[in-house]
């Protein structure tokens, strides 16, 4: 018999429970934070399927940072164009 291998969902969802305790020491504007970051990997999770990686952590964050790469470029997108208008 082939083994079993667990959906890449259900590790999501392990990682952010075992993850909970950290999550609670966080303040409160942090904890915030680590929400909006556990969505936005959950918000790519066909990626994290086809990547198929024995860590799951591992594409959870490089989908986070992807995010946050996009927001940096937008927002120096943003200054560029508010500069060019002095």
């Amino acid at each position: 018999m082939g083994r079993t291998v667990i959906p890449y969902s259900r590790q999501m969802q392990y990682i952010e429970s075992s993850l909970g305790q950290y999550r609670r020491g966080l303040r409160k504007p942090d904890q915030e934070i680590f929400d909006e970051l556990i969505r936005t990997a959950k918000l790519q999770v066909q990626a994290g399927v086809m990547a198929s990686s024995p860590y799951p952590i591992d594409i959870m964050l490089l989908t986070m940072m992807i995010d946050l790469k996009k927001e940096i470029l937008r927002l120096k997108k943003e200054s560029e164009a508010i500069r060019k208008q002095e």
